[in-house]
């Protein structure tokens, strides 16, 4: 009786033994798993600031002002991460289009450093949940970046980044805009040295 008795015995603290390394290794992966995403965290925190800071004094020459500088380089990281678009393109469009000036607005009617046309912030402001009620709400450095960054992804996605970089600035006469191409072309120039991509991305 004494023999059975330590059998099952043994057995219970087997399976006990067993259940609590079971539970001991899911905890170890979830920690894992947390300590991999504080540092993945941490590193995007980091590669934005080391974007930020290589170009702020280039993009400060435009805006005048540190903070104008940073808001705007922050934008652009972001944007261009969820975005995937590359960070040296959507700087080179906002150098054509407004020369960094949060508060261009064109002959046409185009709003802000990415010459955003009303009608197409109230149409892609729609689809990101903004509502645009005046040319006020266009002028806002990151809403605008947001806006023009998912416009010019819609357009590149569809026709390609020469023939969409021309929709982008001119709609549908785009095929008479090669000019326009030509001077994103030399604005990227600015950033190729180390923004020819996603250098600083965490993936």
């Amino acid at each position: 009786m004494k023999k059975y008795f330590t059998i099952i015995l043994i057995g219970i603290m087997a399976v006990l033994l067993g259940l609590s390394t079971w539970q001991m290794v899911k905890l170890h992966a979830k920690l894992h798993e947390k300590i991999e995403t504080m540092n993945l965290v941490i590193s995007r925190y980091e590669a934005k600031a080391l974007f930020v800071d290589n170009h702020l004094s280039t993009v400060k020459e435009y805006t005048g002002s540190e903070i104008i500088a940073r808001r705007i380089l922050s934008a652009v990281y972001e944007n261009s991460l969820q975005y995937d678009l590359p960070p040296d393109l959507i700087l080179a469009v906002i150098k054509v289009e407004s020369e960094f000036n949060p508060r261009a607005y064109s002959s046409a009617g185009a709003i802000g450093l990415m010459q955003i046309m009303p009608v197409t912030g109230i149409y892609v402001g729609r689809s990101l949940g903004y509502s645009i009620k005046n040319e006020d709400d266009l002028y806002n450095i990151e809403r605008n970046i947001k806006i023009g960054v998912v416009f010019l992804k819609e357009c590149i996605d569809r026709l390609g980044e020469q023939r969409g970089l021309g929709y982008y600035y001119a709609g549908r006469h785009a095929q008479h805009y090669n000019r326009y191409t030509m001077k994103i072309a030399a604005a990227k120039e600015l950033w190729a040295t180390d923004v020819s991509s996603l250098t600083y991305s965490v993936q």
